[in-house]
């Protein structure tokens, strides 16, 4: 393999671990595998488009010659909010509280596009209070209820979305000489418009099936420790090869 120095990772909370204590979660079994410095911008609730968003700024201030990276799929009802200088996602977990109360959680859902660096949230100020966040939420949800009543079509909209925002992660990655692979847990070849799923390069996707997620998941749906060291070890092999 190639000599590099950092691990570029990003994804939602599949890939920053869920109920996974810090040096369990795969990104840090592979970092330490590779023996690689690890910048992990993966958070929980990570939409698609925050994905794509925020790992285009921050490789375009990383030297592709010495850069690994590895990007884990989320799922396609989620979307990207800006409020200030953060991101924060939208989910359809939100709907169950918008009839009495949204909380505006930072906790490990906030990324920024302009650090290449993990910002310790603690220290960052999103410019916003809570109130106007909750508020701006609260309008989200609003409109995704919307969504949901009027529009039939929509999730093969958020399906497409997503297929979208992947291939344009892909091309960026291409484009710019970057060695990588991308984690999925989906199902992407269920998704709308065929010819744009024929664009995406299948040789630089890993792919997690159904069985696995039965085998390697817990009664979360996230993974386990032993899932998080399989998916190490399949990501190790694939960039071994």
């Amino acid at each position: 393999m190639k000599k590099y120095k950092n691990l570029y990772i990003n994804g939602c909370s599949f890939t920053a671990g869920d109920n996974i204590i810090d040096g369990k979660t795969w990104p840090d079994l592979l970092s330490k595998k590779l023996n690689l410095y690890l910048i992990n911008h993966s958070v929980n609730g990570n939409s698609m488009q925050s994905i794509t968003f925020n790992s285009v700024n921050h490789l375009i201030k990383l030297n592709n010659q010495d850069t690994l990276v590895v990007i884990g799929l989320t799922w396609p009802p989620r979307y990207m909010i800006q409020i200030g200088k953060g991101v924060v996602n939208f989910s359809p977990a939100f709907l169950d509280k918008s009839d009495k109360s949204v909380v505006f959680s930072t906790f490990r859902r906030v990324s920024v596009p302009y650090s290449k660096n993990k910002i310790d949230i603690d220290d960052y100020v999103l410019n916003i209070n809570e109130q106007d966040g909750v508020i701006i939420v609260k309008k989200f949800v609003d409109y995704y209820k919307s969504l949901i009543q009027y529009d039939d079509n929509l999730l093969e909209n958020q399906k497409l979305n997503q297929i979208t925002q992947i291939i344009l992660l892909q091309s960026f990655l291409k484009q710019n000489n970057f060695e990588y692979r991308i984690v999925n847990f989906n199902q992407l070849e269920t998704y709308p418009n065929k010819p744009l799923y024929k664009k995406l390069d299948k040789s630089k996707v890993i792919n997690f099936n159904a069985s696995w997620i039965k085998l390697y998941t817990d009664d979360t749906a996230h993974p386990t420790e032993m899932g998080c060291e399989n998916i190490t070890e399949v990501i190790y092999d694939s960039i071994n090869k």
